[in-house]
């Protein structure tokens, strides 16, 4: 149980890394250039997505963040980035622009998303502290490659919800995407 509860913490301790470095990310101004590129990038990449292209884009991301130590540090990377591009679409956009940026993260998907992430950032950090340490990794495969599972099942579901609620909102159309083009 003293484990769990130990475990819990630091993937507690992840997600707040996580969400400060979204925050500021998502609270760095941004020249009119930049932001640009930035949407046409994100709306070139989302234009043909399904649920399969979100999962595979999240799972790849989430286990890059397992990685010892450079995991951690590409997860403040990721959640930088993910406020940046958030930021970029709510230039100019009136709905957008209301709200913040930390409200897309309670929704059901950006619930999963971040408990993902906590989980892999500080199995990350983790696996850091006892190669610092010089400890056997020996008793840390079992518990990588379960959390590595629940990650990724996490990230399946959380795809799937994201999907059907882009579906049913409808952004996910042509006419939605050139909606979003004409707020650049």
């Amino acid at each position: 149980m003293q484990y769990l509860k130990r475990r819990l913490l630091l993937v507690a301790i992840g997600i707040i890394v996580f969400l400060i470095s979204y925050s500021i990310g998502s609270n760095i101004p941004l020249d009119r250039d930049y932001s640009q590129k930035l949407k046409n990038t994100f709306i070139d990449k989302v234009s043909d997505i399904d649920y399969i292209g979100i999962f595979m884009n999240n799972l790849l991301i989430s286990l890059f963040m397992f990685v010892p130590l450079v995991g951690t540090i590409f997860g403040l990377f990721s959640g930088f980035s993910t406020g940046n591009v958030f930021h970029a679409l709510s230039i100019n956009n009136p709905i957008l622009s209301q709200i913040s940026p930390l409200v897309i993260l309670l929704t059901p998907f950006g619930i999963l998303e971040m408990f993902s992430y906590g989980i892999a950032i500080s199995r990350s950090a983790i696996i850091f502290f006892k190669l610092v340490k010089r400890t056997s990794l020996k008793g840390e495969i079992y518990p990588t490659l379960l959390e590595i599972g629940i990650v990724a099942l996490l990230l399946f579901i959380g795809a799937i919800v994201e999907w059907n609620i882009i579906s049913k909102l409808g952004t996910h159309n042509s006419k939605s995407i050139q909606m979003l083009n004409k707020s650049i």
